[in-house]
């Protein structure tokens, strides 16, 4: 069955899932600002500027025109938190009232303390929303490397489409029925991915990182069963699963800039260095806010947000980034 799909956000994320959606026969909407970029993957069916060497599918158009996405059941949302919003505004007038709304950004509001799912829902009436979440590497999925990722949703029927319209041999849906544990495990590993860079910077070892990724998920769950979340969620691919991936990769950004960070380089130049948007540091400061709000305990978290926005130095030190846990190693263990 050919299903007319839009994917909102051209970068790597964007690219390749509006890419997979095209191979298994659907025609696809790929919309982004960028018009040479347009133009570019239009006649050479190739994203230059992120993803030079996948070669796309020619079931796959980019437009510039947020109003093609009209007639799409499928939109998916995979632009930058911190633009989140804005382009669900210019997209709401065009949404079809019967169309299923996915996010596939890691990120939160600062304002309300919302995840995008939680958007899509307070902005739009009536719609199934889902959320897709894992350890997704957008240059491994265009290399066919076999991939996991999540779709989370109230809707089994959403959960089923998206099965149907994305996977691939190489790229395999798991459902889930918890989208908020789901959506909040892709935004919080962000933080921890930053830490395991500066450890990486400071040429800590493999049981640094291992106890930094640990300790990590334990701050995570703490956090989230706090707010609602399903603890289990975390042992899933969208937990630890993207925990490990993020936290030990080159290709995450996130872990790429707690590198320049751990080298001495200070916040702005890392950050220019970088060169694209890093959720990590935007979901540090709100979620260090909520914690304190609520009283939640969160060494990590703490320790990064005294030494990114507070300046604090590192000294040359991973305990300053560690700082002073709790000495229970398993939460909510009895």
């Amino acid at each position: 069955m050919k299903r007319e799909i839009a994917i909102l956000g051209g970068g790597s994320w964007g690219t390749v899932l509006a890419n997979l959606a095209s191979i298994n026969g659907n025609k696809v909407t790929l919309w982004m600002r960028d018009e040479a970029n347009i133009k570019t993957i239009n006649e050479t069916n190739l994203n230059t500027k992120y993803l030079p060497d996948y070669l796309l599918d020619e079931n796959l158009t980019a437009t510039s025109s947020i109003e093609e996405i009209r007639s799409s059941l499928f939109i998916l949302f995979c632009v930058p938190s911190n633009s989140f919003k804005e382009v669900l505004t210019k997209a709401i007038q065009h949404i079809n009232p019967d169309a299923f709304l996915i996010s596939a950004t890691k990120g939160i509001e600062e304002e309300g303390f919302l995840l995008m799912s939680q958007i899509l829902e307070n902005e739009t009436k009536g719609h199934d929303i889902g959320v897709i979440s894992g350890p997704n590497l957008a240059q491994e999925i265009s290399l066919n490397q076999l991939t996991g990722t999540v779709i989370a949703s109230k809707s089994r029927v959403l959960q089923d489409e998206c099965i149907k319209v994305f996977s691939s041999d190489s790229f395999r849906l798991y459902t889930n029925d918890d989208p908020y544990g789901v959506e909040l495990g892709g935004a919080l590993k962000n933080i921890y991915a930053i830490a395991c860079g500066i450890a990486d910077g400071l040429d800590s070892g493999e049981n640094t990182v291992g106890m930094i990724m640990t300790r990590g998920l334990a701050e995570m769950s703490r956090f989230a069963v706090n707010q609602g979340a399903d603890p289990m969620t975390f042992l899933g691919l969208s937990g630890v699963g993207d925990l490990i991936t993020t936290c030990a990769s080159p290709l995450s950004r996130n872990h790429a800039l707690g590198k320049l960070i751990g080298k001495g380089l200070t916040i702005d130049e890392a950050q220019k260095e970088i060169g694209q948007t890093t959720e990590g540091l935007k979901t540090l400061k709100v979620v260090w806010e909520k914690a304190k709000e609520e009283g939640i305990e969160m060494p990590i978290v703490n320790s990064l947000y005294k030494i990114i926005y507070g300046k604090e130095s590192l000294e040359g030190s991973i305990e300053k980034v560690l700082g002073t846990d709790q000495p229970k190693d398993v939460e909510f263990s009895r």
